[in-house]
C-alpha cells in the first residue's frame, strides 16, 4: 500500500485495502514523499493503522511491514529518517513477507 507521506490515505484506498485483507494479504505499507515538505510520517502512520482496524485487520495484518521512500529520488530506507542509497530495502521487503 503506496501511502503520501503529506496526505494520508486517500478514500479509493479503503475499498482496496478492504479487498486484499477479504484475500488475507498482509500489507507492506510506503510512506512515499517522506522528503517532502510537510511530511508527517507519524500522522499517517496513525491514520493508516486505524483504517486497517476499522476495516477488520487480523493482528498479523496489523503487524506490517514500514519502508518510507522517496520514489522520485529512487531511494527508500526502513528508517524514518533515514535517506536510502536505492530501492533495494522496499524490494527486500516485497520478498521478505
Amino acid at each position: 500500500l503506496i501511502v503520501d507521506a503529506v496526505d494520508g490515505p486517500m478514500p479509493q484506498t479503503r475499498f482496496v485495502t478492504q479487498k486484499a485483507f477479504a484475500h488475507g494479504l498482509k500489507p507492506i505499507v510506503v510512506i512515499n514523499k517522506i522528503d517532502r515538505p510537510g511530511a508527517r510520517p507519524d500522522w499517517v502512520m496513525d491514520q493508516v493503522f486505524d483504517l486497517f482496524d476499522n476495516l477488520g485487520a487480523t493482528d498479523d495484518q496489523l503487524d506490517f511491514k514500514v519502508v518510507y521512500a522517496s520514489a522520485l529520488n529512487g531511494w527508500a530506507s526502513l528508517e524514518e529518517g533515514e535517506t536510502g542509497e536505492n530501492m533495494e530495502p522496499l524490494f527486500q521487503t516485497i520478498v521478505d513477507v
